[in-house]
């Protein structure tokens, strides 16, 4: 279809799928032209043309829109309802789960000090432990020092005689001090 915008021609005029097009008004007032009885089930009950339903209108002169507003506001409300239960239910479920982490974060963290304590415990045990280590190893020292002097001490003022072997006796003897 194309459009003209000069006056006059006659051009094709592209029609929606409903039949309606946007320059055809001569049935859009149809429906307030004739006097209509308006309660449901009477015998003028009046028929909207295709034209309305099919572009949404909510225009009913059967009265039906009544009936249809409650009914749609009943179903918004249970809706409303089932989703309030659903965020209820949701935010107690979600409440639980909080106190049950904070229940097991607090047992973590029990925890937690409890191995802290005894890590500290134990470190200072090996503190306590290599510095009994070292005065010991020091302790060693000192008497295998005492030792070795005293033998010093005793090889020096005698003579001394080794054997090497049952045939060989080697004296070596040393002028004291």
């Amino acid at each position: 279809p194309v459009f003209s915008s000069e006056p006059g021609l006659p051009t094709p005029v592209p029609a929606f799928g409903t039949g309606f097009t946007p320059w055809d008004i001569s049935n859009l007032f149809s429906v307030f032209d004739s006097p209509t009885d308006l309660t449901p089930g009477s015998a003028h009950d009046h028929v909207i043309p295709d034209s309305l339903n099919r572009n949404g209108s909510d225009v009913d002169p059967t009265g039906n829109t009544d009936v249809r507003m409650k009914k749609r506001k009943l179903s918004n409300r249970e809706s409303a309802k089932r989703s309030r239960a659903k965020k209820q239910k949701h935010l107690e479920d979600m409440s639980i789960q909080l106190n049950q982490l904070k229940i097991e974060n607090r047992e973590l963290a029990n925890q937690l000090r409890y191995v802290l304590y005894h890590c500290q415990r134990t470190k200072m045990e090996n503190d306590r432990l290599r510095l009994e280590h070292r005065i010991l190893q020091e302790k060693l020292m000192n008497i295998r020092q005492v030792l070795m002097t005293r033998q010093i001490e005793q090889s020096s003022n005698c003579a001394m005689m080794w054997s090497y072997d049952n045939s060989t006796v080697v004296t070596v003897q040393q002028d004291p001090p």
